[in-house]
């Protein structure tokens, strides 16, 4: 995207501002690790259930590697899970629940199903009030991220709960450190310029397959919620190696994979796969780094070197730029999804699962 494209599109602008959010962000650090120490500390045996839907599941998942580094057990579960299992908690579990409006019905039913049971719930939310979900937690704590534009699908909120998640867990574990943050930012900067050189050169997919494994996995399903959300093109993400026993007997050779590997031992599968798949002349996009090389994808976004726990912070920025991209090559408008809403059936019964209490508000 070049410049004057940029500035004029919403989208591109929050993409953009990812690491002003989070250093934004880091600078608040003291006060994620002192809730991570008062209210997140399990007791002896106790484990850590992050839950919530869409982009905070993702998130949760993104953040497990991390967190299960500094010794906790971190449990990334679905909100309905949440409420299914919530009798099952012990006093000595912890819940993080996560809702940027505080109101998304499911996980306000987990919140209060864990309530319920006696396990102290915080509320991560990007919110003022936190919405019903902070009128539940024993804490509650904002992202603070203002709105560009209305509507707009999750990118600098994705990537701060990720880095508010970690912080947590840091608090948690009683071992308050944040990221290394100049890596992180200069990471994020290199994959947004990357991008904009690789990403024209792709073909026009019929689908996109997402592939990962490790820390990585919450990445690879939230770039393909991403692109449902965008784009009318059909999005999949799996595990590396159930994708050859499931999605692929159904992948016609004009899908795209996509494979993000910041793990050298994930590495090397990835550039395994992306070598047979030539063969069907399938085209690759690899999100690697030069200590995890996949040097046979025919497309290569690579980013500096990190530790791979903390890897999601940057590795995501692609796939929102692969997104965007994607929408309008095919004539839809990612600043503001109208192809969404213009389907007034479908946006209704959206709301009706996900978001009951917001129907009719346009929101």
């Amino acid at each position: 995207m070049n410049p004057s494209a940029s500035a004029s599109s919403p989208l591109q602008r929050d993409i953009d501002r990812q690491p002003e959010v989070l250093a934004a962000l880091a600078s608040r650090s003291d006060v994620f690790f002192a809730t991570g120490q008062q209210r997140l500390r399990p007791g002896p045996h106790g484990r850590i259930y992050v839950t919530g839907c869409g982009d905070g599941y993702f998130a949760a998942i993104a953040a497990q590697a991390f967190a299960e580094r500094l010794g906790l057990d971190w449990r990334p579960t679905s909100a309905l899970d949440m409420v299914l299992s919530a009798p099952r908690l012990s006093p000595a579990d912890r819940v993080i629940a996560i809702s940027m409006s505080g109101n998304v019905d499911r996980t306000v039913e987990a919140a209060t199903a864990a309530q319920t049971a006696g396990t102290p719930v915080v509320a991560l939310v990007n919110s003022a009030d936190g919405g019903r979900l902070g009128g539940l937690a024993v804490a509650r704590l904002s992202l603070e991220i203002a709105d560009i534009a209305p509507f707009l699908c999750g990118t600098s909120s994705y990537s701060a709960t990720v880095l508010a998640l970690m912080m947590l867990a840091a608090g948690a574990a009683g071992r308050p450190s944040a990221p290394g943050m100049d890596r992180v930012l200069a990471a994020q900067r290199i994959a947004m310029a990357k991008s904009e050189q690789v990403l024209p050169d792709i073909p026009m997919p019929s689908g996109v397959r997402l592939l990962s494994a490790g820390a990585d996995r919450g990445t690879v399903a939230y770039g393909a919620a991403k692109l449902v959300e965008l784009t009318r093109i059909p999005a999949w993400s799996a595990d590396l190696e159930e994708f050859a026993h499931s999605q692929y007997w159904s992948m016609p050779p004009s899908d795209l994979v996509v494979m993000v590997a910041a793990d050298p031992g994930l590495a090397a599968y990835a550039d395994e796969a992306c070598s047979v798949l030539a063969e069907l002349g399938v085209a690759t996009l690899a999100v690697d780094t030069p200590d995890s090389p996949v040097p046979r994808a025919r497309h290569r976004i690579t980013l500096p070197a990190d530790d791979a726990t903390v890897a999601p912070l940057a590795t995501a920025i692609p796939l929102q730029l692969l997104a965007a991209s994607l929408a309008r090559r095919c004539g839809l408008d990612p600043d503001t999804r109208i192809h969404l809403k213009s389907d007034a059936t479908r946006f209704r019964v959206s709301r009706m699962l996900t978001r009951r209490s917001l129907l009719g508000t346009g929101a």
